[in-house]
């Protein structure tokens, strides 16, 4: 069986059984050119209301980050290929209407002809900092996937970006969150900005508070019928098409003391 691209598999204790003697690193300047060990695709998942858990998930407290070898995607590699070979490990239907998004901050899906490199040295979806988003129609699976291997647990992360919310009904009052972190002000939510699904808009993280909290139930009026202020303050609500950019540390919602505000939630 060959070896994939990228994959060079002899090592450093027996590159001198070749007769080169090790002179290939010499020729490049005392400079590896070669991969060393595995290569991966790092990815997220996402409907419009947000993301959802991977079959091959990074980490065991953290579903939300897969990562599947970069060996198991046929060539080429398009954004078709690659949206369609996802979709199958992933036990996803309809892969003709999945959108890819890289990075998670574009503002429009990648164009099915793109050809993502796979087994470059960096680049989309090859490091868990900059994943494929893949946006799909529906998280229903046709199959669940048993990992053999349990997966390392996540470290706490001190640099999750979080948006702030508040959460209020039709009649005008405040209500708890489901994603109290404060025991003297339950009303105040907060989500990762990484569950927000792409393109980046209020619409999109109106969406995703709205899925959070629980507000699809019978009774609750549409996501779409709720609005979003940008603040506590604000006199006008937030268009579904405004775009928001979560890169730095000023976006709204960015500040706990300055949480957006989703109303109409009934």
């Amino acid at each position: 069986m060959s070896t994939p691209p990228g994959h060079d598999h002899t090592s450093t204790s027996t590159s001198s059984l070749d007769g080169k003697g090790g002179t290939d690193s010499a020729a490049n300047g005392g400079k590896s050119t070669e991969r060393t060990g595995p290569s991966y695709v790092y990815y997220r998942l996402y409907t419009k209301l947000g993301a959802f858990e991977s079959n091959h998930p990074l980490y065991y407290n953290d579903r939300f980050i897969g990562r599947i070898p970069s060996k198991s995607f046929a060539p080429p590699h398009t954004v078709a290929s690659i949206k369609w070979s996802l979709c199958k490990l992933e036990g996803l239907s309809e892969p003709d209407k999945a959108l890819v998004f890289t990075p998670l901050s574009s503002p429009a899906p990648k164009d099915d002809s793109a050809r993502l490199s796979l087994y470059a040295p960096s680049g989309p979806g090859l490091s868990e900092q900059d994943p494929i988003a893949l946006v799909v129609e529906s998280e229903k699976k046709t199959k669940e996937v048993s990992q053999s291997e349990k997966p390392p647990e996540r470290s706490e992360d001190a640099d999750i970006h979080y948006v702030y919310y508040r959460v209020y009904s039709s009649e005008g009052g405040d209500k708890k969150a489901k994603t109290s972190f404060d025991e003297n002000d339950i009303s105040l939510g907060r989500i990762s900005t990484l569950l927000i699904a792409p393109p980046h808009t209020a619409g999109s993280l109106k969406a995703c508070i709205a899925k959070v909290e629980g507000l699809f139930t019978p009774g609750h009026a549409l996501y779409e019928d709720m609005e979003l202020f940008q603040d506590v303050n604000s006199d006008a609500a937030m268009s579904d098409t405004d775009v928001i950019s979560f890169l730095g540390d000023t976006y709204p919602g960015g500040d706990e003391g300055d949480p957006i505000a989703l109303v109409g939630a009934t």
